[in-house]
């Protein structure tokens, strides 16, 4: 039986859902104890440039792991 993606194909698709999972995580939190106070701490570097880019690299990555063709060995 064959299937349409190899191991290499799956590795990568993996990898680009944990980018994706640790962009996520990266940017939550930041809410303020006192729901009457503003929080400064949703404007850090964390949230605001790292996690998006870990999001979009993970989109990218599983774009191109759905893409990449695997080589037949015949």
């Amino acid at each position: 039986m064959d299937f349409v993606f190899k191991k290499r194909n799956y590795i990568l698709l993996i990898s680009g859902l944990i980018l994706i999972l640790a962009g996520i995580f990266l940017m939550m939190g930041g809410e303020s104890e006192d729901p009457n106070k503003f929080s400064e701490e949703i404007f850090n570097f964390q949230r605001l440039t790292l996690a998006p880019i870990l999001i979009v690299s993970g989109f990218v990555l599983e774009i191109f792991a759905i893409m990449l063709k695997s080589e037949n060995k015949k």
